[in-house]
């Protein structure tokens, strides 16, 4: 039973019992939810905010694509320890508690990026995929290309 609940059981003849959860603490696995629920609020609202978009939303594993060459906005600020992905793929609630606090307090933020540091992106992206087919690696996904793009620590 999750906790901060109640169950109400029937029996025959009538009878009901009704448990209260005796810890309203949040489970391991609703602080989760609710921290990547607050998260993704967040980013909705800043992404949407920076873009002039009401329609824009958060595609990390196309990134690059989808936010920054589309409307010219990279991520400052991620964590280096945190791996830039979807939030479904972090399993870990203090992980998951850095990013909201980060978004929160305005340490990790959207900022929009003028056309010359665009090309500027855009031309060591080509060239880090250039790099990485020569050496015969198969070519990275947007959430590797981008996360080393725009993490300025």
């Amino acid at each position: 039973m999750p906790r901060g609940t109640t169950t109400t059981q029937s029996f025959p003849g009538g009878s009901t019992t009704t448990r209260f959860r005796v810890n309203p603490r949040p489970t391991y696995s609703e602080r989760m939810s609710q921290t990547r629920a607050g998260i993704r609020q967040l980013i909705q609202v800043k992404l949407r905010d920076i873009t002039l978009d009401d329609t824009a939303t958060m595609r990390y594993p196309t990134f690059w694509r989808d936010v920054t060459e589309k409307y010219h906005v990279i991520v400052e600020g991620w964590p280096r320890d945190i791996p830039f992905k979807n939030l479904s793929d972090l399993s870990n609630v203090q992980v998951l508690e850095t990013l909201l606090q980060g978004w929160e307090s305005g340490a990790i933020h959207f900022r929009r990026i003028s056309d010359a540091e665009f090309r500027q992106l855009a031309e060591a992206r080509r060239a880090q995929l250039a790099e990485q087919a020569a050496a015969g690696h198969p070519q990275a996904n947007d959430q590797d290309e981008e996360r080393d793009d725009v993490d300025e620590e």
